[in-house]
């Protein structure tokens, strides 16, 4: 069927009965509401929120959506369609689109929202190429020939910046302290942990994750296949990266794959599935059982609810006067390329590692920008101790006065400084995976003992640090735990100052 342009009195064919996405999903374009699902994703517009004068430019841009729904993502169908009805609501044209609607919009943008006319340019060139009404044809010329910023990027990795830019070290060790005591109190899901800790492993996106399924890793090697994304010729799950999982995560993600398979969950099931992400329970379920993303998370799904379930265990930082630091995949992306970067990694290799074809997109990772270090004054550090606390458990007397007493392997004994007990945890003789002593001081379970040889360990701690001076990285490994040391040391030495303060008032 041909229908008439009313600007340029030609016939232009009508919407076609059916559309099919890249990865074979179909959509009725006629339909006031697009409802479909693409690899993860889940695409929803509902053009009836076009009312009133708007109308008019429903069809035409469905016309100018159609080519971008069989070659392109849903996010970037979505980005085109909001950025016409941004423009409509800041624009409010009363006729066609004129270049002059096009300045008023430009105006009213903000500094940071100029990239939006970017977005739009691209829309309102295909709709014109297609001859559809409602836009007149100069502004094809008036679009081509204005200066359109696109959204400026890399400027967070840049600047390091506090609050989108990469996580320092102390931050990095910090939070993984933490998202292991909440785990540990039960305060955290397994899932939530697992994702943290392979988002800052592997600085995968998060339809990355949404994509894996329990097959992805191998349970005897320890390798994790991670689908590759952001290809427009391919579909997710064609490609693949390999990442070599740490002991400690490996081990997690074995118990978490046991826990999944009892519940009936098998190899071509998502790692990170509805049923345990969402516990109040999906949405309608758009895809068919025999679909191979059927019980996947949405991206943003994940996404947010990782973020919330991880938010109050955020630790404070001093980049943001002991705040709580934000926290997303977008900031671990960012702070995996970073680290790479910093350890010498090359650029073939950091754009390999975080899915790039173009060597242009990990320049931002070797800017000139100097490498943040945080050096803390010790003359200043007791005062930042309720703070920056890196020592979690509770200091006791000795065993006899430990909640861990009597229980099997609860001793903490490091024989290579001392044979006397540094403390106890009943969860080291229930097969804790965490390097002993080093560990214990950051864990919340320990109970460290007064008179214990704390010094020796300390000792042993930095004399290891100097062993590693020349790579920055591997010296900071253990930092909070030595800033643990210190602070229970600390706790000892004020125990046992006030204990002589009161023999002496007695006296």
């Amino acid at each position: 069927m041909l229908q008439k342009n009313s600007s340029t009195t030609t016939l232009v064919p009508g919407l076609p009965e059916r559309v099919f996405t890249r990865s074979g999903a179909s959509i009725e374009p006629a339909s006031d509401v697009w409802n479909w699902v693409d690899g993860v994703f889940t695409g929803y517009i509902d053009f009836r929120r076009y009312t009133g004068n708007n109308s008019r430019f429903i069809l035409p841009l469905k016309h100018s959506l159609v080519p971008y729904l069989k070659g392109h993502s849903i996010s970037h169908v979505h980005n085109l369609e909001h950025a016409f009805s941004h423009f409509l609501r800041l624009a409010s044209p009363a006729g066609d689109v004129a270049p002059g609607d096009l300045g008023v919009y430009a105006a009213k943008l903000q500094p940071k929202e100029r990239w939006r006319l970017s977005t739009l340019n691209g829309l309102l060139q295909r709709w014109i190429s297609l001859g559809q009404p409602g836009v007149d044809p100069s502004c094809a010329t008036y679009l081509s020939e204005r200066r359109k910023p696109g959204n400026r990027k890399g400027n967070a990795v840049r600047t390091r910046d506090p609050i989108e830019g990469p996580l320092t070290e102390a931050e990095y060790s910090a939070l993984y302290s933490s998202a292991n005591a909440a785990y540990g109190r039960g305060d955290l899901p397994l899932w939530s942990l697992i994702l943290m800790r392979l988002l800052l492993a592997c600085g995968g996106r998060p339809v990355q994750f949404a994509a894996l399924k329990i097959g992805d890793f191998n349970t005897s090697t320890g390798v994790l296949q991670l689908p590759l994304a952001k290809r427009r010729s391919e579909s997710i799950r064609t490609s693949f990266v390999q990442f070599d999982i740490a002991p400690q995560t490996r081990e997690l993600l074995k118990a978490y794959i046991a826990n999944l398979e009892a519940q009936g969950f098998d190899a071509k099931s998502a790692l990170f599935p509805t049923k345990v992400v969402m516990t109040y329970g999906p949405r309608k379920e758009l895809r068919n059982v025999s679909d191979q993303f059927f019980g996947h998370c949405e991206p943003d799904i994940l996404s947010n609810t990782f973020q919330s379930e991880l938010a109050p265990h955020v630790p404070t930082t001093a980049r943001l006067d002991f705040v709580q630091f934000p926290v997303n995949p977008k900031r671990f992306r960012y702070t995996f390329g970073t680290r790479l970067a910093e350890e010498g990694c090359s650029k073939v290799i950091v754009a390999n590692r975080l899915g790039h074809t173009d060597l242009q997109n990990v320049d931002v990772y070797f800017s000139a920008s100097p490498k943040v270090v945080e050096n803390i004054d010790e003359a200043i550090g007791p005062l930042l101790l309720p703070l920056a606390q890196a020592f979690q458990g509770k200091l006791v007397e000795d065993e006899a006065s430990s909640t861990q007493k009597g229980a099997p392997g609860s001793r903490i004994i490091d024989f290579r400084v001392s044979d006397k007990t540094l403390g106890g945890c009943d969860q080291c003789g229930k097969g804790c995976a965490f390097d002993k002593p080093i560990a214990c001081y950051t864990c919340f379970r320990f109970e460290p003992f007064l008179d214990a040889p704390h010094d020796q360990v300390l000792e042993r701690l930095h004399s290891n640090r100097q062993k590693y001076e020349h790579d920055p990285r591997l010296a900071a490994i253990n930092d909070e735990a030595i800033r643990a040391v210190q602070e229970v040391m600390a706790m000892c030495e004020h125990v046992r100052q006030q204990r002589q303060q009161q023999a002496g008032a007695s006296r």
